[in-house]
């Protein structure tokens, strides 16, 4: 069901305004949404979401993603990116699989004219380019017939990502001079023997595996040599990258998987290749990490370290216990602050019972707890209580009563910060520490520090050799007043950017082989 847009517009668009829309009150019916709201503009941004890592957007497009009224994404956009996305954003599904497409393009354009002019904010999530075989120009032609302004933020094509992160220099000096960029979607044998005479350097297709033993055979047919290098990457820049190599000639008759970009060297050359994203991937299989979560967390912890081919290693569980607490003083407040995913289910019948209060959470999973409630909340750009505190001040007025839902082991760091405000912190569970697997923590190669409370408890148990990573500014502070060296600090305060921290130091420890 949609929610109620309720935040504010896109700010800083350069707006493309389409000319000629013939649709009847297209063009009347934004200018008049224009001139209710004054300054604020209805736009709609076609944003490259990039080639798979979450890490390869745009500051552009990310900047729109947090503002989006509306979001249509599609499947090779990365789930990760719509956690940056504000609590009342409507989400929409517009991905196409192989043969299954849950929308025509007819449907998406139809969907992109409709919330363009319902909406000040609406980002298409595309894959890679938006203009790059991803039919971001007759998504552009629909609004520009139904006279919708819009913008087109460039992403990085998997075109081009897949080979860099595949160590495959796509030129080289003194070998070839130029790319073509190929679609095997719908391959036709007479379209690429027509074209034939213009092919030289490298080839990049796209959307060519189920076709590929077709292309094979045409581009040997066409006087490529069957012993021409071929690397088909599945699954581009994302931590279950993987390529299937070999010649043009082995390569015809083996079956590879979708999504995959396909590069063929005419020349076959591999010189001077270094797989440096497989390397950095194979650097963190096998590692022991310790963390100490609550057993849910611990078990969502254990996928994703599963899912790189690392083991996690319960140090200890976390024990949440409820305590008293003034539920008038919640009843009583403008804003409500929730700075844990553990908050929710202690207070879950509270929370609803005052739904007509602002809510702020802390970070991505704190905001899924309470949407999975139906409460939507506000979130800073930073996790960490110093955004947390920024975002307060830029949303509250003089007079508002703040409330402040945490544990009873939390940092004061955010009530020193609204000392100036009516800023109220209500402790409304304990958190206690089952045993503690000292052996586990000591033997692991990693070590996850999630909190202050976990740096009090195990601290003393860091050896040389470990490698520590912390969640946060709050964190990395406790353990540097322990005299324990962050190794490095996640750069969004999330279990899936910790993954990539610990992967991004045992690289270079290991210098990159």
């Amino acid at each position: 069901m949609e929610q109620q847009i309720i935040s504010g517009p896109c700010r800083g668009a350069t707006r493309v305004w389409s000319r000629g829309g013939t649709h009847a009150g297209s063009i009347p019916a934004v200018q008049g949404r224009r001139r209710r709201r004054g300054a604020d503009f209805m736009t709609v941004f076609l944003v490259g979401a990039g080639p798979g890592d979450p890490g390869l957007i745009t500051v552009r497009g990310l900047e729109l993603i947090k503002r989006a009224d509306v979001i249509l994404y599609d499947r090779l956009a990365n789930p990760q990116l719509l956690e940056h996305a504000k609590g009342s954003c409507i989400k929409v599904f517009v991905g196409k699989e192989p043969h299954c497409h849950a929308h025509s393009q007819h449907e998406i354009n139809a969907l992109l004219t409709r919330y363009g002019r319902e909406h000040r904010c609406v980002v298409r999530l595309k894959g890679g380019d938006p203009f790059v075989f991803g039919r971001g120009g007759e998504e552009m032609d629909a609004l520009i017939e139904g006279g919708i302004p819009f913008e087109i933020v460039p992403g990085i094509s998997s075109a081009l990502a897949a080979p860099a992160y595949e160590g495959i220099p796509l030129t080289r000096r003194g070998h070839n001079a130029s790319v073509t960029f190929i679609t095997g979607h719908r391959w036709d044998s007479s379209r690429i023997k027509d074209t034939y005479p213009l092919l030289s350097g490298t080839l990049v297709i796209l959307m060519g595996a189920r076709s590929f033993p077709s292309i094979a055979r045409d581009l040997m047919e066409l006087g490529y040599g069957p012993d021409s290098f071929v690397s088909a990457i599945h699954n581009a820049t994302t931590h279950s990258q993987n390529a299937l190599n070999g010649t043009l000639g082995e390569m015809a008759s083996r079956k590879i998987p979708s999504p995959s970009v396909i590069i063929v060297d005419g020349a076959g050359s591999t010189s001077g290749r270094e797989r440096w994203f497989r390397n950095k991937l194979l650097g963190i299989r096998g590692k022991r990490v310790a963390v100490m979560r609550t057993q849910e967390q611990f078990e969502e912890t254990r996928a994703l370290l599963e899912g790189v081919g690392a083991e996690a290693v319960n140090g200890g569980t976390y024990r949440l216990s409820s305590i008293t607490w003034d539920r008038q003083a919640l009843e009583r407040a403008t804003h409500v602050v929730v700075t844990s995913a553990n908050t929710v289910p202690r207070v879950r019948e509270e929370i609803i019972a005052n739904s007509d209060k602002a809510y702020v959470a802390i970070g991505p999973a704190t905001r899924r707890a309470l949407e999975a409630i139906g409460i939507s909340a506000e979130m800073p750009d930073e996790y960490t209580s110093e955004g947390l505190g920024m975002l307060l001040k830029s949303i509250t007025a003089h007079g508002d009563a703040i409330v402040g839902l945490r544990s009873s082991m939390a940092s004061d760091i955010l009530s020193s910060m609204l000392s100036h405000l009516h800023y109220t912190e209500i402790p409304v569970y304990d958190v206690g520490i089952g045993e503690i697997n000292e052996q586990g923590i000591s033997d692991a190669d990693v070590i996850f520090f999630t909190s202050s409370a976990m740096v009090n408890a195990i601290s003393h148990l860091v050896r040389d050799g470990h490698i520590c990573i912390s969640i946060g500014p709050q964190t990395s502070s406790a353990l540097r007043s322990r005299g324990v060296t962050v190794d490095m600090e996640s750069s969004s305060s999330t279990v899936p950017s910790m993954i990539a921290a610990a992967m991004d130091v045992i690289y270079s420890r290991t210098g990159g082989g």
